[in-house]
């Protein structure tokens, strides 16, 4: 997980200054904000960084054998928009995860997210767009069985999932995060932990930045009476 020490956010932060009138506090809120937004990204980079071994470099040359080596390669966002055989248009997903085993082989394309809970019509649209991804390169990727995946890493279940997506997505496009490490090899709960640590000291950082603006602690002083 992203350090809120570490991200600066932006200033002046105008819209959270006319919710809080505090310029200090606003610019903390627009830190937490980014740091949000930063999640994301940054949970993507360690499920990559733990599978490392298993990235592919170029998904041109993957792609160029009809048959791949048993076992799971993966091919993240920024391998599947360099390649010349994709069609991604601007919708690439997150993740193209390869399996291979005596009798089959597989690509799940998957679309990571950090939370599952959305809106009916962004929920739709990610569904959209992963189905629109397959058809457009379903040639490309005929020698796999395909399967479009929404993983909601910190979901318990695949229900929770399908709920969360408001129920526009079949209980079997969903996947919870522990699922998705278990396709990759990768220790689900090792992630966990460390995201768990990142989280006790961005709570600390915050609670410390709050006291550090005159009005928030003025503010809590009186409220307790001291």
């Amino acid at each position: 997980m992203a350090r809120l020490s570490e991200v600066p956010g932006n200033r002046p932060g105008d819209a959270y200054r006319r919710c809080f009138g505090d310029p200090e506090l606003a610019h903390l809120l627009s830190r937490v904000q980014s740091l949000i937004v930063r999640n994301g990204f940054e949970l993507e980079r360690l499920i990559t960084q733990a599978a490392a071994e298993l990235l592919i470099a170029d998904l041109d040359d993957f792609l160029s054998d009809q048959i791949m080596p048993l076992g799971v390669s993966v091919a993240t966002k920024r391998v599947i928009k360099a390649a010349q055989a994709i069609a991604g248009q601007g919708i690439e997903p997150d993740f193209l995860v390869f399996e291979r085993t005596e009798t089959e082989q597989r690509c799940y394309i998957i679309e990571l997210k950090d939370g599952h809970e959305f809106d009916t019509k962004s929920s739709a649209k990610e569904r959209e767009n992963l189905q629109t991804f397959l058809d457009r390169n379903t040639t490309t990727l005929h020698y796999y069985q395909n399967h479009c995946r929404i993983c909601g890493f910190n979901a318990a279940t695949r229900e929770e999932i399908r709920e969360g997506f408001k129920g526009v997505i079949d209980i079997n496009q969903a996947m919870t995060g522990r699922e998705f490490c278990e396709l990759l090899g990768v220790d689900y709960d090792v992630i966990l932990a460390q995201r768990a640590a990142d989280r006790e000291a961005n709570f600390d950082h915050l609670i410390t930045e709050l006291l550090n603006i005159s009005a928030v602690r003025e503010g809590i002083v009186d409220r307790l009476g001291g």
